[in-house]
């Protein structure tokens, strides 16, 4: 048996309308006033997803209002304080479909529409719609046609409207107050009535300011947008993004380079409807600051350069940044992504305040440096070595070399951090087959053991590969790493082959691990594998090193830097401009 449900009884909504401009087009002479950012979205980094319904919550009243992405219209005042925006589906015993709503009446306005509720006072499940183009009464809630169109018949010029672009706003109670579609062309909107001049909105279980937009592509889940101020929204950046407490020049000079970086990278998302996203893809974006850690100063430092951004003959930079790089100097942008950018040159960064990534450690056993190459659908066996190939002038990895017992990958530039989740490009490697050796012109280094010629305990000069048979060696002189000098033990007093020595297998080419034992000075014995089994990743700094170090603007800030000579140092050949 069908049922009907019904959406509830009518609630009645005040009419209000205004128009305003909201996001007009960014010039090379203007700074927009508003920006959207992306609450609940598609996202390929999985970081958020749409939504089928959310809570919308003010301190005042809701309005509804009709957004076109550049200009919005408000049409009724809710006179309520909380609500819910779902998409318009019908669901049962978990399933969902088409939701059919018999639509009457044409109106030229919400008013009018409303007004016209009276007239259908029996239908406790009547409310105002904006569908096809204009405002409706829409009845009644179907989960099929036929029951939808029962009741059309019974109602002069009545149609069946089903829509899987609609959205629903309900109150508290789940009550219909509005119903909106528009195909895509506009959206709609609702805007909190202002408290002390600010209008602040709840989307889910964050606050912001600003208000929120409804988007819902055909057949899907809600893009759920905050429409804010930009100002506004760089108060939300600079909690998020550094400490609001650190020194107010650094905290300037960030507030600048973040406005920056969003208004030129404005529509970074508008595939999916907004401008950014609030994570780190963009900018990490908190929402409101109201009320929390550092708002004074984080609002202080934006409306003391507000409509400041920094310029490279004449156009908005791509103003990046990262945390800190341990003191090292900055990169330059081609040694990390593809271009060189002439604002984007390697500075000075030797007055970096301390921080937790001001060095740090990675380490990995071989086969765990195995199973993250295989996520990554790289197959070269079992790992023999890793090898940082070329450093840049700045210290970091440029080129890296992986060795397998099936081949070789090799990869370059930021790749090199990715590649295992590191820190920074900034890094050595050392390993448990590494030891300490003096070379032929007394300098004293670190090298894998495995391939070097070492000084023996009877006084010969033996290459360290010690295997079982003759063919043993030759395979496994062709896979090591190898070096044709000559290497004396530093640290320690002797080495000789292990009685305890395993061997390739012919058919495989599977590694079995071979040691040779190294005895100390004070006599005590060293079992060091001649292939590493683990690989340590002593580090620097945090983030690409391209452009603004954060915690080297607090450093510089400390040192007495105003806000725009810590831009100007890390930004090359810049220009810091008002619009």
């Amino acid at each position: 048996m069908v049922r009907k449900v019904l959406c509830g009884t009518v609630a009645i909504v005040f009419f209000v309308v205004f128009s305003f401009n909201i996001l007009p087009t960014f010039s090379q002479t203007q700074i927009p006033e508003w920006i959207r950012i992306g609450v609940f979205y598609t996202d390929t980094y999985k970081k958020s997803s749409p939504v089928d319904s959310v809570k919308i919550e003010a301190k005042g009243t809701l309005f509804l209002a009709i957004s076109d992405d550049k200009n919005f219209i408000t049409i009724a005042d809710t006179q309520k304080n909380n609500l819910t925006v779902s998409k318009d589906v019908y669901k049962k015993n978990s399933q969902e479909g088409p939701n059919y709503h018999v639509a009457v009446g044409r109106y030229i306005s919400y008013k009018t529409a409303e007004n016209s509720l009276k007239n259908f006072s029996s239908f406790k499940d009547a409310f105002v719609g904006f569908v096809n183009g204009g405002y409706s009464i829409l009845i009644g809630c179907f989960d099929n046609i036929s029951e939808a169109s029962k009741l059309a018949a019974k109602l002069s010029g009545a149609t069946i409207f089903s829509s899987d672009t609609m959205v629903l706003v309900k109150d508290e109670n789940g009550k219909i107050l509005f119903g909106f579609d528009d195909q895509g062309t506009r959206f709609l909107m609702i805007i909190p009535q202002k408290q002390n001049g600010i209008e602040r909105i709840k989307i889910g279980d964050r606050w912001f300011r600003g208000r929120a937009e409804f988007k819902r592509i055909k057949g899907s889940d809600m893009t759920v947008i905050n429409v804010t101020k930009l100002e506004e929204y760089l108060y939300g950046v600079i909690r998020m993004e550094i400490d609001p407490l650190w020194p107010i020049e650094a905290v300037k000079a960030f507030a600048v380079i973040a406005r920056t970086y969003a208004v030129r990278n404005l529509g970074k998302h508008q595939l999916i409807g907004f401008d950014l996203c609030p994570t780190d893809h963009c900018q990490v974006y908190g929402g409101a600051v109201d009320g929390t850690y550092g708002e004074k100063w984080a609002i202080a430092a934006v409306d003391a350069t507000r409509g400041e951004i920094i310029t490279y003959k004449g156009n908005p930079i791509d103003a990046v940044y990262f945390s800190s790089t341990g003191g090292i100097p900055t990169e330059d942008s081609e040694n990390v992504w593809r271009y060189p950018v002439e604002y984007l040159r390697s500075v000075d960064n030797s007055k970096e305040a301390k921080n937790s990534k001001s060095s740090w450690l990675f380490q990995f056993t071989k086969d765990e440096i195995k199973n993250m190459l295989k996520k990554k659908n790289i197959d070269i066996g079992d790992v023999l070595d890793i090898q940082a190939l070329e450093y840049t002038k700045a210290g970091r990895v440029l080129r890296l070399k992986i060795v397998g017992t099936q081949g070789e990958y090799e990869c370059q530039k930021e790749t090199t951090r990715l590649l295992f989740g590191l820190y920074s490009q900034a890094y050595t490697i050392t390993t448990d087959a590494d030891v300490s050796i003096v070379d032929s012109s007394g300098k004293v280094k670190r090298v894998r053991i495995s391939g070097q010629k070492i000084l023996f305990e009877d006084g010969s000069v033996k290459r360290a590969i010690e295997t079982k048979q003759a063919q043993d060696l030759i395979e496994a002189q062709s896979i090591l790493p190898q070096t044709d000098e000559s290497v004396y033990l530093s640290t320690y007093d002797e080495v000789y082959k292990s009685e305890n020595v395993g061997s390739f297998e012919n058919e495989s080419q599977t590694y079995s691990q071979q040691y040779i034992n190294v005895v100390n000075p004070d006599g005590s014995i060293d079992k060091v594998p001649l292939v590493p089994t683990t690989y340590t990743f002593n580090g620097k700094g945090w983030g690409h090193g391209v452009g603004m170090s954060q915690w080297g603007a607090k450093g510089l800030a400390e040192s007495g830097y105003n806000y725009k000579q810590i831009i100007k140092h890390y930004y090359t050949g810049v220009e810091i401009e008002k619009r």
